[in-house]
Order: C-alpha cells, then sequence, then structure tokens
C-alpha cells in the first residue's frame, strides 16, 4: 500500500481551492442559460463535497499526529502544556479508555488482554491507567468501594501496584497490596484509605501526565 504523502496544509489548501471552484460554478449556474448551467451546477456540487471532505481529512491527519493529551478533540485545538487540567487529562484517559471498556470501574473485574497490550505498546499510560482506576473507586460509596476492592483478584491489584510504583510511589502500592493480602485484619483501613487519598490520586494523573508529556506525542 502506499504511503499518503498528503499533510494537513495540502488538504487545506485542496479544500480552499475546491470551494472557490464550487463558488464560480455556482456563480455560472446563475448566469448562463444554457445546457452548461446543469454542467456547472454538478461541478458546484461535487467540488463542495470535495472541499469538505478534504477538510475531514485534515482533521483525522491533526488528530492522529497530535499529543492526545494536547488535542482538544472537542473544540479541534491543540493545547500548550501549561494550559492543561486534571479535568481535561482526565476526560482523555476516559476517552482511551473507552476503546476497552464501557466503565472504567469494570476493570477492577480484570484488565482486559487488548488493553494489556496497548499499555505494553503505550507503556507512558500504565501509571495514569492505574491512578484512574484507584480515582474513580474513591470517588464511589462506602459500601461500593469496599466490595469492588475486596472482589478483585491479587493478579489485577498486583498490575495496579507495579503500575503505581512505576510512577515512583512504592510506598502506596505497598499499602494496596497489603491491603488486599490481609483484608480481614485490614477492613477497616480500606475505606478510609481510598477517601482521605482521593485528590492525591488526582495530583499523580495530573503530575504524571504533565512530567511525562513528551512521551504521548504521536510519532
Amino acid at each position: 500500500m502506499r504511503e499518503n504523502k498528503f499533510t494537513v496544509k495540502d488538504y487545506r489548501y485542496c479544500a480552499f481551492g475546491l470551494s472557490a471552484l464550487a463558488f464560480i460554478s455556482f456563480i455560472l449556474t446563475c448566469v448562463i442559460k444554457n445546457r452548461l448551467a446543469v454542467f456547472f451546477g454538478i461541478v458546484a456540487g461535487t467540488a463542495l463535497i470535495g472541499g469538505c471532505v478534504c477538510l475531514y481529512l485534515a482533521h483525522r491527519l491533526v488528530a492522529a499526529h497530535t499529543n492526545p493529551f494536547l488535542f482538544d478533540r472537542r473544540r479541534n485545538l491543540t493545547l500548550s502544556p501549561k494550559d492543561l487540567t486534571f479535568a481535561f487529562i482526565e476526560d482523555n484517559l476516559t476517552y482511551f479508555l473507552s476503546a476497552f471498556t464501557e466503565n472504567t470501574l469494570d476493570l477492577w473485574n480484570g484488565i482486559p488482554k487488548n488493553l494489556e497490550m496497548a499499555l505494553q505498546a503505550e507503556p507512558a499510560y500504565r501509571t495514569p491507567v492505574a491512578f484512574k482506576m484507584l480515582y474513580d473507586l474513591a470517588g464511589l460509596s462506602e459500601t461500593e468501594i469496599l466490595a469492588l476492592f475486596e472482589a478483585t483478584d491479587k493478579k489485577t491489584l498486583a498490575a495496579v501496584c507495579r503500575a503505581v510504583k512505576a510512577g515512583g510511589d512504592k510506598e502506596m502500592a505497598d499499602i494496596l497490596f497489603e491491603m488486599k493480602c490481609d483484608s480481614v485484619r485490614l477492613q477497616t483501613r480500606i475505606v478510609p484509605f481510598f477517601v482521605k487519598n482521593r485528590r492525591c490520586f488526582e495530583g499523580r494523573i495530573f503530575r504524571y501526565v504533565k512530567e511525562h508529556i513528551d512521551e504521548y506525542d504521536k510519532k
């Protein structure tokens, strides 16, 4: 398959040219009173559709080659790292995970194989995803936190702990795994740990993404 050599500028220039052709053809359609009017009408419609297609392809190309944490897909804007907010980062993490699960809380029931493969291919996502799992769990009611944490298997929690430790929070990872391995004795510590640390999880996500922002660049 031949590689597409068109750039964003190429698509935008094409869109501009086709739009101009559509405008001129439309004028000629209104002025000319013979059979050529039909021809120019067809040209105008085709050029207009072609221009729209070029703009769409330009948008797709921008999104495909832009750092996902610096591209506002809702407004089609590229942001500066200093403009990042937690809400924006968290929304983009949710969007990333939507390809693998409808509800991020379901990850506590086991990390899907396709997500695990994606995290291996893009390891910079591993730590933010782990902290998002913790952040989402901490936002539940006390009963739900305890039930979901106790229901998750050690393999899933171990994966979360490895990612947390890779992000520089060894102590937090050790506490999480200890609570899982001895949940009967430490049951009263589980809910307070999550409730107390929700803002901490939020801060870890924000800090990690900002400090590693270049690692999310799409080549």
